[in-house]
């Protein structure tokens, strides 16, 4: 079964606020420490990668993050690489 959560951009004005938001919708480990290494380690060993992210609004988000939007991207990017069933979508 796929797992879909939606990020709200309009909520997401750093990348802090990012890392807790995605922490709490994932139900990510108390290890995750709000970096972006965290961040790719959670996604490829504990998260079930038939997973689909939804970031609507995503273009607030990446005016607040600017370069480290791009940088999660990456990361989405990565994981994607690792587990082709895993999905994002910028809305």
């Amino acid at each position: 079964m796929r797992k879909e959560i939606v990020i709200n951009g309009n909520d997401i004005t750093s990348t802090i606020n990012f890392h807790q938001e995605i922490a709490r919708m994932l139900s990510f480990p108390g290890y995750y420490d709000n970096t972006l290494d965290s961040l790719l380690d959670c996604l490829n060993t504990y998260i079930d990668p038939k997973l689909t992210i939804h970031w609507t609004s995503h273009n607030t988000s990446k005016a607040y993050l600017g370069h480290e939007f791009d940088q999660i991207i990456e990361v989405f990017q990565m994981i994607k690489g690792y587990h082709p069933e895993f999905e994002y979508h910028l809305n």
